[in-house]
């Protein structure tokens, strides 16, 4: 009898576990890919650009590269919920889509997040050290923001 229930026991997991990987709480966020370059249609220097891409990108845009631990559950349901959240407030892959005014809004809290250490988040850089931005790098970052608002502002 203990036997049987702890085999029930050890099915039943196994089950629920690989019913966990199936389930996407936040949607097919693993699903958009885009084939768009980044900021499309923004006047970005290759230097920033390269801070975005490197620092920003797996969560601000649709060309995440998904680490082994965003396909178990419960971690895949974090990192997804994370993933959704950071494209909703500015997805890079889809610049060319936001009125000017949305580009205005966005880079004002692009320089706001990116000055205040806010972006990228420390729980994000303990885990992607590559990501962590220097001094001057956020420096570069906030001046694009900055003259890229004015540009729009014409």
């Amino acid at each position: 009898m203990r036997n049987i229930l702890r085999i029930l026991v050890i099915c039943t997991a196994t089950v629920v576990v690989c019913a966990s990987v199936l389930v996407h709480p936040n949607g097919p966020v693993k699903a958009l890919k885009s084939v768009n370059p980044l900021l499309a249609g923004s006047d970005i220097d290759p230097i920033a650009l390269g801070i975005l891409e490197r620092a920003c990108i797996n969560c601000h845009s649709e060309k995440t590269e998904w680490p082994w631990y965003s396909h178990i559950a419960p971690m895949s349901w974090l990192v997804e919920k994370d993933v959704s959240a950071a494209r909703g407030h500015m997805n890079l892959s889809h610049w060319e889509d936001y009125s000017v005014r949305e580009k205005q809004d966005i880079l004002a809290r692009v320089g706001a997040v990116i000055r205040s250490r806010q972006m990228p988040p420390d729980r994000y850089t303990m885990i992607h050290p590559e990501a962590k931005i220097s001094d001057a790098e956020r420096a570069r970052i906030y001046e694009w923001a900055h003259t890229e608002r004015r540009r729009l502002n014409r």
